[in-house]
């Protein structure tokens, strides 16, 4: 039963696992921050306030979590930045070294890059999107770039933030929610264009 506790747990902290920790960035909720070399941080914020939690066997399995992963991606894939308990709330903070690393690490469909390269990747970017900002000339301009996100998190880009898909609300230049179910096998993707 402790197992199970601690493998659920796991999952909401891993399921949007997101990266980073620091003078640079924390966060009190899921955040995928995407930085301008492309590498992801992640922070998973998750309550831990049942009397049967143990903090250290969900350190434990956070690292042996991540162990597995290196041992088949190779190093520097991702690594632990910090995990931390406080005032009964987690915080795990994760790098990786790009998108790739955490579409797999995570189990969740990203990808990170231009909109022109997402494109010529074959991604279908949809037509209708929320413009942020006054200048709707913008959209495929050759140095924009694009967050392509099937999980429901915080997502932060190095830049302004230009366009969203309808399931994702800007919440400030550069951070937008992201509404996804993964419970719901039809459900898309969120798309954020930024330069």
């Amino acid at each position: 039963m402790r197992k199970a506790v601690q493998i659920g747990l796991l999952s909401a902290l891993t399921v949007t696992l997101l990266t980073g920790c620091g003078a640079d960035f924390s966060a009190d909720k899921d955040t995928v921050y995407i930085q301008k070399k492309g590498t992801i941080k992640g922070a998973n914020v998750a309550d831990f306030d049942k009397e049967y939690y143990d903090e250290t066997e969900l350190s434990d399995f956070i690292k042996e979590t991540v162990d597995t992963y290196v041992e088949q991606a190779g190093e520097g894939t991702v690594e632990i930045q910090e995990f931390a308990v406080s005032d009964g709330v987690a915080h795990v903070y994760l790098n990786y070294a790009g998108a790739e690393d955490y579409a797999q690490f995570n189990g969740v469909k990203f990808y990170e890059g231009t909109v022109l390269d997402a494109k010529a990747e074959g991604y279908e970017i949809p037509d209708a999107f929320t413009s942020v900002t006054d200048d709707e000339t913008t959209w495929d301009a050759e140095g924009n770039k694009i967050v392509i996100i099937g999980q429901q998190t915080q997502v932060k880009v190095d830049g302004t933030i230009l366009f969203v898909s309808a399931n994702a609300s800007v919440t400030g230049k550069n951070t937008a929610d992201v509404s996804y179910d993964i419970l719901d096998e039809e459900a898309q993707p969120a798309y954020i264009v930024y330069k």
